[in-house]
């Protein structure tokens, strides 16, 4: 008698002092609407040193599904327990009574030699599916006491043709407006194209010569007008240098002149030919000076030779060819 109480003294010392393991699953209603998420919490209470062996959710879980990874955490410990939690959101699209399987999780020591295993509670789902607009809120009788169809749960099953006409018909009209409009941006710019759009303006080159032609015919600085003379030979020179290479000759000194227009030409003759124009420009119109007749002739010469070496290349092929 006294081996066989020692004996189980021995056993009950052998055996670690651990809880059992639980298994309880929330989150389950008794009643669920096709699609929509239903999140579930499976909560495992198991004994420290051990490992916690869960099935595979995919399968166990049918024919509810999993929309997301299962998420699981260590929510607390205890002396003697851990306590797990495991979330779940799954969803169902399959109408009518469902069971929510028992989940099994098994437990087993790191050392391999204790093992313990429980299950959650089954529960039961009922789910219902798609209901069309004529049984709006009606009760089902025939099924269980928590089958309401509720207002906002409403899904139809398709359109008519006739409920599409306005939307078409809007849609025809939105693109014929879009249409109209562009058509008549169009139109008007083209109306304001014509009315701006003229003639192409004269050459820089030709309205100079015709101005030394009218000043040559004039006799000014033969009557004895030296200074209107060259007050209105430089500016016919200026408008023109002005508007073949857009140097604000008008408001420049004649320094200031010959600086800008240095870039543009290459030739050495003619930026010689404009320094002396303006030259006896500046001292017959500051200076006083009187230059004689031949001066003046001299001067206009060079400016038609200056006009005519500086205007643009095709005008003097075309002028050549002709």
């Amino acid at each position: 008698m006294k081996r066989t109480a020692t004996l189980i003294l021995i056993l009950c010392l052998a055996i670690p002092a651990t809880a059992a393991i639980r298994v309880t699953v929330s989150g389950a209603p008794d009643t669920l609407f096709i699609g929509d998420p239903m999140p579930l919490q499976v909560d495992i209470i198991a004994p420290p040193n051990g490992k916690i062996l869960v099935p595979n959710f995919d399968a166990i879980l049918e024919p509810f599904e999993l929309q997301a990874k299962p998420d699981t955490a260590l929510i607390a410990t205890d002396t003697g327990i851990e306590h797990w939690r495991v979330n779940l959101l799954t969803t169902c699209y399959v109408s009518g009574d469902q069971v929510l399987q028992p989940i099994p999780v098994k437990w087993v020591s790191n050392d391999g030699v204790y093992a313990d295993s429980a299950e959650s509670e089954p529960h039961i789902v009922y789910v219902q599916g798609v209901v069309p607009a004529s049984l709006f809120a009606i009760a089902d009788s025939t099924s269980q006491k928590h089958h309401l169809l509720a207002p906002n749960r409403i899904q139809r099953l398709g359109y008519t043709f006739i409920e599409f006409l306005p939307w078409i018909i809007a849609g025809l009209a939105a693109i014929g407006v879009f249409f109209l409009i562009r058509w008549f941006l169009k139109r008007r710019k083209k109306q304001i194209e014509e009315v701006i759009v003229g003639p192409p303006p004269r050459p820089a080159h030709e309205i100079a010569l015709e101005a030394l032609d009218e000043l040559r015919d004039r006799q000014v600085y033969q009557s004895g007008e030296i200074k209107l003379y060259y007050s209105e030979l430089t500016e016919i020179l200026r408008h023109y240098i002005e508007s073949r290479y857009e140097v604000a000759a008008m408001e420049s000194t004649s320094f200031q002149l010959l600086r800008d227009i240095d870039r543009y030409l290459r030739d050495e003759n003619l930026k010689q030919v404009l320094e002396t124009i303006l030259s006896d420009a500046d001292l017959a119109k500051f200076a006083k000076h009187r230059p004689d007749e031949t001066t003046c002739q001299k001067d206009l010469q060079n400016g038609y030779i200056f006009i005519n070496k500086t205007k643009p290349l095709r005008q003097i092929i075309s002028e050549e060819a002709a």
